[in-house]
């Protein structure tokens, strides 16, 4: 144990249900939640997609998650250094190191590290929060600031940067705010993302949508489909749906 944890904040938990997978977690850093399991599930993985770009990847768990979906190249690219390392460890830990890399770097520095339209599929989840310059919404933690608010990146530069990494008719999927629609489809638009397929997430049937998955598609053709509602719990327990995205 002493020689996978390097820090006291650390901890090694299993990673949902899934045999023999684990993954390194610190509580003072953004830990995976629920977001990112959803996220995980939406994106499209066809024959075509062979090489998958998590921009703002953490500590590792949305390419990790996607490992046990596809036999495609994952990349994530970080920004945070602790949480690099974090994924570095985590890929290691679960023997992915020869299918999963993980870069150190600012997203909108993407050319430093990636060729313009190399990636069948790009995926994130990324700060929710616009940052308007008062302190009080901040975390007293900056590297939990980092990760909810934006501050070091905004949600037009990860879109710009998916565009120009994806190829033609290649897939971006993000999950995000749902009272940020209005917005996200301006700039999926401006971007020539064309938004194909997206779903309204509520904790419970009877309220409102916080959260929404959305996927667009490079310089396609019109056609949004709207999906199913995907309820997260049933009374106290995880709804049936999201006990099975868990096995």
């Amino acid at each position: 144990m002493k020689e996978i944890l390097k820090h006291e904040n650390e901890v090694l938990i299993d990673l949902l249900n899934i045999e023999g997978m684990k993954i390194i977690q610190r509580n003072d850093y953004l830990n995976f939640s629920l977001d990112s399991v959803v996220i995980s599930h939406f994106l499209t993985i066809n024959r075509g997609v062979k090489k998958i770009l998590d921009l703002g990847t953490g500590n590792g768990v949305i390419p990790l998650l996607l490992s046990r979906r596809c036999t495609a190249k994952i990349y994530g690219l970080e920004l945070q250094e602790t949480s690099v390392d974090l994924a570095k460890r985590n890929i290691l830990l679960n023997q992915l190191d020869k299918r999963i890399e993980i870069i150190h770097g600012d997203i909108k520095k993407w050319n430093d590290f990636f060729e313009y339209q190399s990636f069948d599929a790009v995926i994130s989840n990324p700060p929710f929060f616009k940052f308007d310059g008062n302190k009080k919404q901040l975390n007293n933690l900056d590297q939990l600031t980092l990760a909810r608010h934006e501050i070091s990146i905004t949600l037009e530069e990860i879109v710009k940067a998916a565009s120009n990494i994806l190829r033609e008719r290649g897939y971006f999927a993000m999950v995000h705010r749902a009272d940020r629609l209005e917005e996200i489809l301006e700039i999926f638009s401006k971007y020539k993302l064309t938004p194909k397929r997206l779903r309204f997430c509520h904790s419970k049937l009877e309220r409102e949508s916080k959260i929404i998955v959305i996927e667009g598609m490079k310089n396609a053709e019109k056609g949004l489909k709207i999906l199913p509602p995907l309820i997260t719990h049933e009374g106290r327990d995880y709804s049936k749906e999201i006990k099975e995205l868990f096995k």
